[in-house]
């Protein structure tokens, strides 16, 4: 059995490198713990798994931009505020061209991985991120 120590996984019959993210194989003489056990829930990178502690979901913050992008919603749902009244007053200047970008950025949050997802909406200090 060997370890991966950069993506946390184990593979039983694999080179000297990991064949997810190509990092060092180290041979241990354990079992693996079970699935997702004390490893972060959204390794698998799954769209509508929450990212991180605070459970934003990429997929939804993509799908409110997408469709309520207009409006602001997926600021509001990743919690700033300020963005979302900012999105709201954009969208009312330019007499709803600004759904164009709210859609562009759904569609960009839909392509990203958790981790940059949590990067850039989740974790910055930004009051308003935009891609």
């Amino acid at each position: 059995m060997k370890y991966c120590s950069n993506c946390r996984t184990y593979h039983d019959d694999a080179p000297n490198y990991c064949p997810r993210c190509g990092g060092q194989l180290d041979y241990i003489n354990q079992t693996p713990p079970p699935y997702n056990q004390g490893t972060r829930p959204y390794d698998d990178n799954n769209v509508f798994s929450p990212s991180g502690p605070e459970g934003k979901c990429r997929g939804v913050a993509a799908l409110l931009a997408i469709f309520l992008g207009y409006f602001g919603a997926q600021y509001f749902y990743l919690g700033k505020g300020w963005a979302g009244v900012i999105v709201l007053l954009l969208s009312l200047c330019s007499c709803g061209l600004w759904q164009v970008i709210s859609t562009i950025q759904g569609v960009l949050m839909l392509c990203m991985t958790n981790d940059e997802f949590e990067r850039k909406y989740v974790q910055t200090s930004a009051t308003f991120p935009l891609f």
